[in-house]
């Protein structure tokens, strides 16, 4: 059985690799990911781009008169996170300095919550942070290509015509699917391989330009913390990819698989901050796919101390997590087989 599998993948992927859209979508996540990891390299070295980042370009200020001059202390998001206090802070009272910093205080917590210091700017092309953050990047993206590509590969098998000759000659029906499920979870895990093969090249080269760049190309961080990554996100995909398959072969269309499964998660995005309003609402939240699949990869990033041992502080969020992600792939892919199985194969449908 696993070697009819092991067959009937090499040979999907034989086929798959003839066609344009794996290579187009390829390449467009690369460019994407490529492109916010050098627009975040700017930022690190332009001080406008990072208030941008943050939302705007606020600026606190106060002007008072000090031995009859008049000073002007002001203060930005990206100064206070990268610089600490304003510079003139110390020609003031205590008393007004006391006031002064009550005021910046509250305006920060109000203005500055998305502003990151220039450390974790330079994490994005430092590795190997950068290639974790490239990879968990990924989930924001990679599902509505993964949506197309799986749709698209199982859905034009009807259009085409090409599924009953194939069943024909000898392939089983549920080693036929398996093998497309199969080749679709190998091709997440080489996309992001990619992705993180030219994170590292372009870190490298971030790292060495301009001459006067100042940090290490790398820093001694928990290289498991990569595999971790990867792995988290590949669990990720798989309810996406199962979403997908199980509606190409319920409507027996690739448009229809792909429109459906993309208004599915446009829905999610909608509907979960609006669910969240109330707390009824915030219970139905807590199951949907795209909030556990942010929480799954989120998980594990908040640790606290207890007893001088450290643990994870949202440890019951990450099981339940992984057990409604492990619910929806199952249920998507039970129902697909289900349906394969049991459904009669029709000839081309011209789509």
């Amino acid at each position: 059985m696993v070697a009819e599998v092991s067959r009937l993948t090499l040979w999907e992927w034989r086929k798959l690799r003839r066609r344009w859209m794996p290579w187009i979508l390829l390449a467009v996540i690369l460019v994407l990911m490529q492109a916010a990891q050098w627009f975040t390299y700017a930022a690190y070295h332009n001080e406008s781009l990072q208030q941008f980042t943050a939302g705007g370009s606020q600026t606190f200020s106060i002007t008072e008169e000090v031995d009859g001059e008049s000073v002007r202390i002001e203060a930005t998001c990206v100064s206070l996170e990268n610089e600490g206090l304003p510079q003139g802070i110390e020609q003031l009272s205590e008393e007004r300095q006391a006031e002064f910093l009550a005021e910046l205080a509250q305006w920060q917590a109000e203005n500055c919550a998305n502003t990151l210091p220039t450390d974790e700017l330079r994490g994005a092309f430092t590795i190997p942070r950068s290639i974790s953050g490239a990879i968990s990047g990924t989930v924001g993206l990679a599902p509505i290509l993964l949506i197309i590509l799986a749709a698209s590969h199982i859905g034009s098998e009807y259009g085409w015509g090409t599924l009953r000759p194939a069943l024909t000659r000898g392939a089983g029906r549920w080693q036929f699917l398996a093998s497309k499920l199969v080749l679709l979870l190998l091709l997440s895990i080489a996309a992001t391989a990619v992705i993180a093969v030219a994170t590292a090249a372009a870190s490298l080269i971030a790292g060495i330009i301009p001459p006067e760049e100042t940090g290490t190309l790398a820093e001694p961080g928990e290289w498991s913390d990569v595999f971790i990554t990867w792995g988290k996100a590949i669990y990720a995909f798989a309810p996406y990819i199962g979403l997908s398959v199980c509606l190409a072969v319920l409507t027996q269309s690739a448009s229809a698989g792909i429109a459906i499964a993309l208004g599915y998660y446009v829905i999610e995005l909608i509907a979960a901050p609006i669910l969240n309003v109330t707390s009824w609402g915030q219970r139905i939240a807590d199951f949907l796919l795209g909030n556990n699949v942010n929480e799954w990869i989120e998980s594990g990033a908040v640790t606290v101390e207890i007893n001088g041992a450290s643990s994870a502080a949202n440890q019951p969020e990450t099981l339940q997590a992984f057990l409604v992600i492990l619910a929806y792939t199952v249920i998507f892919c039970v129902a697909a087989f289900w349906v394969f199985l049991r459904r009669d194969i029709a000839g081309a449908k011209g789509e």
